[in-house]
């Protein structure tokens, strides 16, 4: 594992979430402002548009913090689920019954990459706290208190 890509993939992984998070709130504000798939939704393609992007360089950044192949395919189904939105966007057919049921899937994939990035992200944690101490701290490890208070043994 590469320490420093690893915190950077995490650091990553967490912007990821939060502009998913984002992305929800401006769904919401376009079908506030009026429903139509014109200005009040604007934000929304703007912000899944650079979501497609940040995805596509998460994998590149879990390929370099050889954190595991878990992490390099969680991001890469993320990738996939977000150009999977974008299509749904094209082929969407809006006030029919197809158009609506692909407005649920769309927000179900959402709800679903909300949980992939939260879950990469707890990933990616656990790895970089997996990783070995620095040595010095192993060598205050080995002196342990043995036996009677005031006594220690070396352990090797």
């Amino acid at each position: 594992m590469n320490p420093v890509f690893a915190t950077i993939l995490r650091v990553w992984m967490l912007l990821l979430l939060a502009l998913l998070v984002v992305q929800f709130a401006l769904a919401g504000f376009g079908v506030g402002y009026g429903g139509a798939l014109q200005a009040g939704f604007e934000m929304h393609f703007r912000n899944g548009n650079a979501l497609l992007y940040l995805y596509a360089a998460a994998v590149l950044l879990a390929l370099a913090a050889r954190t595991g192949a878990k992490t390099v395919w969680l991001t890469a189904l993320g990738a996939f689920l977000v150009l999977l939105q974008h299509g749904m966007a094209i082929v969407n057919v809006p006030g029919t019954v197809w158009g609506q049921s692909l407005f649920l899937v769309h927000a179900l994939n959402g709800l679903a990459l909300i949980y992939l990035a939260f879950r990469t992200g707890v990933l990616v944690r656990n790895e970089i706290r997996k990783r070995p101490r620095p040595r010095r701290d192993r060598e205050r490890a080995r002196l342990r208190p043995h036996g009677r208070p005031g006594e220690t043994r070396l352990h090797r």
